[in-house]
Order: structure tokens, then sequence, then C-alpha cells
């Protein structure tokens, strides 16, 4: 008789928090596609809202595709990225209502880049042997990767800005003023300076994480899955 999967309370938040996410994006869609009729909106922003729900269902087509799962916790932070850059920034038009929530945005990604890229390491260099990773290698290749992932993002916007026109990198402002020298590019390195220091506190948070527990580099090693039919499982016991 097939064993039946006990779901924990993390596998509880993940799929809460992937539908409650999909849904207020798939309702965005069809409410821009209301004002898009109605002369309202811009297709660039269709587009774009269409883009954040595919990019939810991108762990989902990963485990389908390459048969490999990621950490309950990781899935749920990823998740809640989304809502909060996606449909809070851009549907909901936080980056444009308050000054600071680009400024946050960028730092949070900066961190979970950072933590992210161990997935990397234990998937190429140490091979899900935890206790060879040598910690400045670590550490450095956090800082450099958070950064490269950052800064092509800054040339996905600048690209959009350029096809576009999308204000991404805000040189010109909401009442339509175009801005020059240091304050056109104030917008960008700001951006990557919060990347920065998001990338730092991530370094730092692993660094105590390891101190605590010897075993959370564990944490980021990716499960691969049987069968298309097994459940998820636990790999952050």
């Amino acid at each position: 008789m097939k064993e039946k999967h006990k779901y924990h309370i993390a596998d509880v938040v993940n799929i809460i928090l992937f539908y409650c996410v999909f849904i207020c994006l798939a309702v965005s869609i069809i409410i821009g596609i209301v004002h898009f009729a109605e002369g309202n909106l811009h297709i660039s922003r269709l587009i774009y809202r269409f883009v954040l729900t595919a990019l939810m269902c991108v762990p989902y087509i990963i485990k389908k595709a390459f048969k490999i799962t990621f950490s309950r916790v990781v899935s749920s932070v990823y998740y809640g990225y989304m809502y909060l850059s996606g449909f809070l920034g851009v549907v909901l038009e936080f980056y444009r209502t308050y000054v600071w929530w680009d400024m946050f945005i960028h730092f949070l990604m900066g961190a979970i880049l950072a933590v992210l890229s161990i997935y990397i390491l234990n998937l190429t260099i140490y091979k899900k042997n935890t206790s060879k990773h040598n910690l400045f290698i670590t550490f450095l290749f956090m800082l450099l990767f958070a950064m490269g992932i950052s800064a092509m993002w800054e040339i996905v916007e600048f690209v959009g800005d350029l096809i576009f026109d999308l204000g991404f990198q805000r040189y010109i402002t909401y009442e339509g003023v175009t801005l020059i020298g240091k304050e056109a590019l104030f917008d960008t390195m700001i951006d990557l300076t919060m990347d920065f220091l998001g990338a730092v506190v991530g370094i730092i948070f692993t660094f105590v994480m390891i101190k605590i527990n010897k075993r959370f580099l564990k944490t980021f090693n990716i499960k691969k899955l049987r069968s298309a039919e097994q459940e998820v499982e636990d790999i952050e016991e």
C-alpha cells in the first residue's frame, strides 16, 4: 500500500503563497486587459504583467522539466519576493507611490541572490559535499554572483527603456521632466549600491547561520526526483 505523503507546515505555506500570488497576478492581467481596451494602460505594462505571472511558475517548470526540487523555504522566499516586487511594486504601483520601495526591493534582491548562489556551488564545485566549502571562496562567489545578476538586470532595464520606454531607470520623472548628468544616473547607481549592501547582509547572514548550524549549507542541496509521480521530499531536516 502506498504511503501517504505527510504535509509539513512549510508545504502548506509554500502552496498558499504560490496560489495567492499567482491569483493576484492573474487577476491583474484581466484588469489590465480591460484597461488596455479602454486605452488606459500601455501595451508594455500589460506584457510585463504576463511576464511576471509566467515567472511565478519557474520553480514548477524546473521541477517538471528537470525532475528536481528546491527547498520549500527557498520556494516560499521566491514567491514572497515576486509578490513584493511584482504585484505590490508593479501592479499596485508601490514603486511610484513610495520612493524607498525600489531601494528596499534591490536590497532584498541582493541578499536573496547572494544566499541562493550557494545552490550553484553545491551543484557544481562541491557537489553536495558541503563539508568541503571554502568559506572565503564561497563568500566571494556569493558577492560576485549577486552583483553580476544585478548588473545584468540594470542592462535589462536599460534595454526595456530603450525599446519600450518603460521608465525603469527613472531618467524621466513622473511629471515628464528629463533628467541629465548625475541626476539621470542616480537611480541606477542607487540600485547597484543597494544590491551590494543586500549581498553583504546575505553573506553575514550565511556566516552567522553556519556558526549556529553547521548543516545550514545542506539546505541548498538540490534533490533529484526518482519519478514524475514522486512527492516533494523534505530536504530541510
